[in-house]
């Protein structure tokens, strides 16, 4: 009997062990996440979060706050997950987050009954309330700027005080989560325009203090496996708090209005002389307003059109491989589709979808659209959800829900090995059948860092070959013919030019200590000097006796010894490209040979001396010595 209750002790103690305990901040922003009437969790977040919690056997303890007093709590370590988070570059400074966006979002602009904004013009010297600290006040004045728009902000610590002080008249206008905005806007005399902004990634946050990245691990795990399931608790939930809700309600006015109608019923034999004389002194000035009104849509509807193409504009400057890439891909589209001889009115459809289709990237983190190097299986699904994100943003408006089809569909492929939904042959739309290859033909016919660009003729050669497996037959006959002859921009690439860039050159291919390019560069440059024959010697200079060195002035007097040698080699070699390969070995690649070894040996040799150390000094040919890539490189070292 002691033996089982001594078992049952030491079983309840390693389950106990297992269990562990996440403190969760919780904040009012319904339907997403707050308290409900019941003092319990409540929304979106929380059914995720808990079915997530039930399944790794972790006990969750939710923690009421603020929305700036949950971010404090969670930098300073007092809670370990903060979910619904806007992701941006500068939230990642301070938190972590986890890689799997949980939902997307954007926000509405509410005007109180007085105030006429219609259009993102409107906000210019207006009161504005924002909530502080969120994803909307850090991206609303750089949205704002390209439409030279100067409002006045007014920070508040709730959506509700947002609304609240729009509806008093103390602001004009609010910037609220279309999901709280749906949700709570009968509660406030306020009014949606249709100007939307700030699209977002939502995700759970992570203090970086103390050791998460298991939890963040298994958390986006769950959530891919709930992504897929169809009747997870992640749809379910959703369309519990999310969907758009029907609404019937009979307001007092209506009993009051048919109240008057109907007294106006029993006086209307009387009054038809009358109302036929006002009706006619009143045609000119409704048909006046009916222009008025027209003229006012239209205005709105180029307004957000000018928004949408910005923020275009705006993807595209954040890296230079993607500059002018939609526009390139809309007129390869146009060329294939006359090829083809589709319908005209199909033509401007078209152009417009290709101008938008990568509009979903707005959302898509920095550290994976600027990265000069191919992508990592992870980021390629993360830029995959741009497809998913951009047809959000366009089908909810009229003038785009027609491309929003297309562009949804444009990375399908013929085989049904592509994405988002795996559709085969004839069931993937003509138009985005066209845009899937005068996409692929100007990813091909670009320069990346890591990949030279094909020729014309290279490029066609391998979309003829991925015919029936990747590309609709019909759209490659015709692409054959009609990209055959187009000229190709020579010096469209991703060499660093702005200062921006250069700083993310660096970050990926520079060596921290010297500032020279490090192994990865080098192996692609070798690979595209095979190529290319651009370079045709190698000169490696190894220095000896540093760990010595190191011993004797510190790994910090080392480091700057490093730097000085290297910036030697620089002014030695002004036309050429260096590396730092291993520790102690430089490379340069030279273009022609070498017209002053000695003048070369005596600057190197002058250093060393002073500095106690030894080098070696030799040249190899490329061509002749096989030296094709970093692999063949490494029996020179």
């Amino acid at each position: 009997m002691k033996l089982i209750f001594t078992i049952l002790f030491f079983l309840t103690i390693i389950t106990a062990d297992e269990t562990k305990e996440l403190r969760v901040g919780i904040y009012d922003n319904p339907p997403k996440i707050f308290i409900d009437k019941n003092s319990e969790p409540s929304g979106f977040f929380v059914d995720v979060l808990n079915d997530i919690a039930d399944k790794e056997s972790w006990r969750i303890s939710y923690v009421k706050c603020e929305w700036q007093e949950c971010l404090s709590l969670l930098k300073d370590g007092k809670i370990d997950i903060m979910p619904d988070v806007a992701y941006s570059k500068e939230r990642e400074r301070l938190f972590k987050f986890n890689k799997e966006i949980v939902l997307s979002n954007w926000s509405v602009i509410y005007r109180n009954k007085n105030s006429k904004i219609s259009s993102i013009l409107d906000l210019d010297k207006k009161k504005i309330a924002l909530l502080k600290n969120s994803i909307q006040h850090e991206q609303m004045q750089e949205i704002l700027e390209l439409f030279d728009v100067n409002p006045v902000y007014v920070l508040a610590e709730s959506y509700e005080e947002s609304l609240m002080l729009t509806q008093s008249g103390k602001t004009e206008a609010a910037i609220v989560n279309r999901y709280y905005g749906e949700l709570n806007e009968d509660r406030f005399s306020v009014k949606p325009t249709s100007v939307l902004v700030n699209p977002a990634a939502l995700k759970f946050a992570f203090t970086k203090l103390g050791k998460n990245e298991e939890t963040i691990k298994k958390i986006d795990l769950h959530l891919r496996d709930l992504k897929n399931d169809k009747e997870s608790i992640y749809y379910t939930s959703m369309a519990k708090w999310l969907k758009d809700k029907e609404r019937f309600h009979i307001p007092t006015w209506v009993y009051i209005f048919f109240a008057i109608a109907l007294g106006a019923l029993l006086l209307l034999g009387i009054a038809v002389a009358f109302f036929r004389y006002l009706l006619g002194l009143k045609t000119k000035e409704v048909i006046k307003e009916s222009k008025k009104l027209q003229k006012l849509q239209e205005q709105k509807a180029k307004d957000y059109e000018k928004l949408v193409y910005a923020m275009v504009s705006m993807i595209e400057q954040r890296d230079s491989y993607t500059a002018g890439h939609s526009q390139r891909v809309a007129e390869y589209s146009l060329l294939i589709a006359r090829e083809m001889n589709c319908c005209e009115d199909s033509f401007d459809l078209l152009f417009r979808a290709a101008t938008l289709h990568d509009i979903g990237k707005i959302a898509t983190p920095d550290s994976v659209l600027l990265k000069p190097d191919k992508l990592s299986k992870l980021e390629y699904d993360l830029i995959k959800e741009h497809v998913n994100v951009g047809v959000k943003i366009l089908q909810d408006v009229p003038m785009f829900r027609d491309i929003a089809k297309i562009v949804r569909h444009h990375h399908e492929k013929y085989d049904g090995s592509g994405y988002p939904d795996g559709l085969v042959g004839d069931e993937i739309p003509e138009l985005s059948r066209i845009m899937m290859v005068a996409d692929a033909f100007d990813a091909m016919t670009t320069n990346r860092i890591y990949k030279h660009k094909k020729s014309i003729s290279d490029a066609l050669k391998e979309i003829e070959s991925l015919s029936c497996i990747h590309y609709h037959p019909e759209v490659v006959k015709s692409a054959l013919k009609a990209l055959s002859n187009i000229k190709i921009i020579e010096d469209f690439n991703q060499n660093p030019v702005s200062a921006i860039e250069q700083q993310r050159f660096a970050y990926f291919y520079k060596d921290a200590v010297t500032e020279l390019y490090n192994t990865k560069f080098l192996e692609t440059v070798l690979q595209n000097g095979a190529a290319d024959q651009k370079y045709k010697k190698l000169l490696i200079i190894s220095l000896h006796k540093f760990d010595i060195y190191n011993k004797q002035h510190g790994w910090e007097g080392g480091n700057k010894t490093l730097k000085e040698f290297a910036n030697l080699l620089c002014r030695l070699f002004k036309s050429n490209l260096l590396f730092r390969a291993r520790a102690n070995d430089f490379l340069v690649l030279l273009q022609d040979e070498v017209t002053d070894n000695n003048a070369l040996l005596e600057k190197i040799e002058d250093f060393t001396k002073r500095a106690e150390l030894e080098f070696d000094f030799n040249i190899y040919d490329l061509k002749s010595d096989g030296i094709n890539s970093y692999e063949d490189l490494k029996k020179f070292l």
